[in-house]
């Protein structure tokens, strides 16, 4: 490990995929015996909080220009701090904001960046971080190594469990004001996303269908049963990319939503690894598939090998019948 780089990093603008990183981060960092930090931009209101899960230092960077995220304030804000800080390993969210900011950040600072990494492990050495990621529609693991620092990782949520928080654990929150540049692009207006229903990332049951449903019109089956057990629907990629049944913020998988339900149903859903991977927090997989050779068993708690066709309706008259009761 060089002398002149050290330190784990972390930074999301969401507060629980932080939580998750300094998870990860606190175990990288205790591996390499050096420092975490967290990074902040524009509130201090969850600093006490990282600390307490595992956090050595909280560095706010202190600047209106950060208020609302633009890509180019915050690369330059970042790459000002970790240029002199000399990071090691940097882990970034892989939120929509984190993809767009992280390989200008890498860019930026000469080094390499590894998107939506599905693992982190050290080297037998302890000199690089092995990163795992998902390629060719998920049909590969890949293993790639940054050897240029700091090293770049984006981490989808859900992927790392967070430390239990520890109140009397003592950290340093630094305030730092980095020099930005004016932004290229001028914010008109914002306006929040309005969604229906339950989040998928808070909902205790989820009921999700992928490429075994046939037609369009055959969702009102997947949406009974979704009824009957209190769930939130779902779906795997191609309905909501390719076909266009479901928004997009409906499906589930490496580069959708992660879910951690207490009980989640695959109907039709073959269960390759770009979507295993968004569901592997699951307390409970049940699945419905026609193929007794599907991947999706190999992931499940319970299967069951039939056409959804003929297994849902069964499923929903049970469910109906034991509430009766």
């Amino acid at each position: 490990m060089s002398e002149e780089y050290k330190g784990v990093w972390v930074f999301s603008e969401l507060p629980q995929l932080t939580v998750e990183l300094v998870g990860k981060g606190r175990l990288l960092a205790n591996d390499l015996g050096t420092t975490l930090t967290v990074v902040l931009a524009g509130s201090i209101q969850n600093a006490d909080e990282y600390i307490h899960r595992g956090a050595d230092r909280v560095i706010l960077l202190d600047s209106p220009a950060l208020s609302t995220f633009q890509v180019d304030t915050y690369t330059d804000a970042l790459s000002e701090i970790l240029s002199q800080q000399k990071a090691d390993v940097l882990l970034i969210g892989a939120t929509k904001t984190g993809l767009e900011f992280a390989p200008r950040l890498a860019e930026r600072l000469k080094t390499g960046c590894v998107t939506e990494a599905t693992r982190l492990a050290l080297d037998a050495e302890k000199k690089y971080v092995l990163m795992d990621r998902v390629a060719w529609g998920g049909n590969v693991t890949e293993t790639q190594i940054c050897r240029s620092k700091p090293q770049i990782a984006t981490i989808p949520r859900g992927l790392f469990s967070a430390l239990p928080p520890d109140p009397s654990r003592q950290g340093e929150i630094i305030k730092l004001q980095p020099k930005i540049k004016p932004a290229n692009t001028r914010i008109v207006e914002t306006k929040p996303k309005v969604t229906q229903g339950v989040k998928l990332t808070e909902a205790q049951v989820i009921v999700a269908f992928g490429r075994g449903v046939r037609k369009k019109e055959d969702i009102d089956m997947i949406q009974r049963l979704a009824q009957t057990m209190g769930a939130a629907v779902a779906c795997s990629r191609p309905i909501a990319e390719d076909l266009g049944w479901l928004p997009e913020e409906q499906y589930i998988g490496l580069s959708g939503q992660k879910v951690g339900p207490k009980l989640y149903f695959a109907c039709g859903i073959s269960g390759q690894i770009q979507h295993v991977t968004g569901i592997r927090n699951s307390r409970i997989v049940v699945s419905i598939n026609n193929d007794p050779k599907a991947p999706i068993f190999e992931f499940s708690d319970y299967g069951l090998v039939a056409d959804i066709y003929d297994a849902i309706p069964a499923l929903v008259d049970t469910v109906k019948q034991f509430s009766k009761t």
